[in-house]
């Protein structure tokens, strides 16, 4: 007799059936372990799937409520490892089962299931769970970010382009750039977690069942939205794991992108900024070494994530049905990067809120860099009746003979811009010694940029005051979202109460 024992069962993929002999225990790709991250998905759909096919009659009402009664046993002992001791991958669950109680009662388990629906609804249970994590970590960071943006609002320092200096902004115009970049990643992972939240439950392999599943049911205990309207699209489209790919890598590109300005910002020829020497490690050969390590890691992060989006791209190419274990590669850095990325966010803020900037060499920076030479440009259009161009050019002969002479921005005189004037227009300009001060400053400068979103300290508070609104209202979406998991996870173990009670 072909049949197994329940004590001994070692799966349905055993020498006799179809096959031969049985699969070497020990192959790396069929252990349970690179189940891990799902596996909290896969426990989910096994309750669910069991109460919808008792409710539906679909399986005996006393094998469905033995199944379940031992499905409690085993999560009072530790579900993660009572399903890694039985091994058995997504179908660990039916090997415990069945070992302990036969295969008449857990034979059921599968009824109506296949592992391309199981492992497509474990995928979407872990991913929608740490999309719901990554929100909150960009909540969280964006209203650090905002205080920070208040706080040092008239904190100026000359940005750059090309590494070179470019104009005067603040540090706060600078904090609500990072807002509004962290806004548009949240906006992503919101609009991504309505594309996870619908259920491959009940799809099968790909063309559904014969029997009369209640595939909204299903959804609804597992707190999906809605079940997916193919099957086929349900288990065999993976379009879902390139687009959270694509999402996690563009946040960790980002934040590599902060931590090149925060490196740039603490070297040792910059020294824009300091931070306190709890953030910082040193060298075991070079004893003056003080290096911050936490932009290193984002940057890591981000070299990560490239690989992850280029190995998950390559990995679903091929005809529908044809990728298969490739995936499984690239998921496993998507695991990695959102798992990174609280404790990342949280450190980058406790570094950001300790941070000290260095006003007087930023001011010294901004004025020896030229970094006014867009304002000093705008006062010749204003004071000289000029064209853009025009004035353009004669603030550029004006650079040029600081830098021959060795003369300072801040010592330029009307009579030098007169020279330079005569030089493109064959005329002097004749502007006053006080309004050619005043555009060198690079504090003036910042304050005179009140345009909506520049980086005057009043343009800015009227952005913050939009930045909070737009944060209030991703706070209640994601609450909204953990709200309708845990309804949903209180009316499945309901459904498993009133099932056992029925028994």
């Amino acid at each position: 007799m072909l049949q197994q024992k329940a004590g001994t069962y070692r799966g349905f993929r055993t020498a006799g059936i179809r096959f031969t002999e049985d699969l070497l225990e020990d192959l790396e790709y069929h252990r349970t372990e690179k189940f891990s991250a799902t596996l909290p998905g896969v426990h989910a759909f096994d309750k669910a799937h069991i109460v919808m096919l008792t409710e539906e009659g679909l399986i005996p009402a006393h094998a469905g409520s033995e199944i379940l009664r031992l499905v409690r046993s085993m999560e009072k002992q530790g579900m993660e490892a009572v399903r890694l001791d039985a091994q058995g991958g997504e179908h660990s669950l039916e090997y415990f089962v069945i070992r302990e109680l036969g295969e008449d009662i857990g034979g059921w388990i599968n009824l109506g299931r296949s592992s391309g629906d199981l492992g497509e609804v474990a995928r979407r249970f872990a991913l929608r769970d740490r999309i719901l994590v990554a929100w909150h970590a960009l909540n969280t960071f964006r209203a650090a970010l905002i205080g920070l943006s208040e706080r040092h609002v008239d904190v100026v320092f000359p940005a750059q382009t090309f590494l070179q200096y470019a104009q005067p902004t603040s540090f706060g115009h600078w904090f609500g750039m990072w807002v509004e970049v962290l806004t548009r990643h949240t906006d992503r992972l919101a609009s991504l977690h309505a594309r996870v939240n619908e259920s491959p439950a009940g799809a099968g392999i790909l063309t559904g069942s014969d029997l009369p599943l209640d595939r909204h049911r299903t959804a609804a205990l597992l707190g999906f939205d809605r079940p997916l309207a193919n099957t086929f699209d349900a288990v065999l489209s993976h379009d879902i794991n390139l687009e959270s790919q694509s999402t996690l890598a563009a946040i960790w590109n980002d934040l590599a992108r902060l931590g090149d300005d925060l490196e740039q910002w603490l070297a040792s020829d910059t020294k824009f900024v300091d931070v306190p020497d709890r953030f910082c490690d040193t060298s075991s050969v070079m004893p003056q070494k003080r290096n911050p390590m936490l932009p290193q890691f984002m940057k890591a992060q981000a070299t990560k994530a490239l690989a992850m989006l280029t190995s998950g791209f390559l990995a679903e190419r091929g005809a529908t049905g044809q990728p298969m274990l490739e995936r499984n590669e690239p998921e496993t850095l998507l695991w990695e990067l959102f798992d990174a990325l609280p404790g990342v966010t949280r450190d980058l803020t406790r570094l950001l809120e300790e941070l000290t900037p260095n006003i007087a060499r930023m001011r010294e920076a901004s004025i020896a860099g030229w970094a006014n030479a867009s304002d000093l440009t705008s006062l010749v259009v204003r004071r000289g009746g000029l064209s853009w161009r025009a004035a353009h050019q004669i603030v550029g002969i004006t650079v040029r003979l600081t830098e021959e002479r060795q003369i300072s921005p801040d010592e330029v005189t009307s009579e030098l811009l007169d020279e330079a004037a005569e030089a493109y227009l064959g005329r002097r300009l004749s502007l006053s010694e006080d309004d050619i001060r005043t555009a060198l400053e690079p504090a003036e400068s910042v304050a005179q940029r009140t345009v909506y979103g520049g980086a005057a300290p009043s343009a800015q508070e009227e952005i913050r005051d939009e930045q909070r609104r737009r944060l209030d209202t991703h706070e209640w979406a994601l609450e909204e979202a953990r709200g309708q998991l845990v309804t949903a996870a209180a009316i499945l173990e309901e459904a498993i109460d009133g099932i056992l009670s029925r028994a």
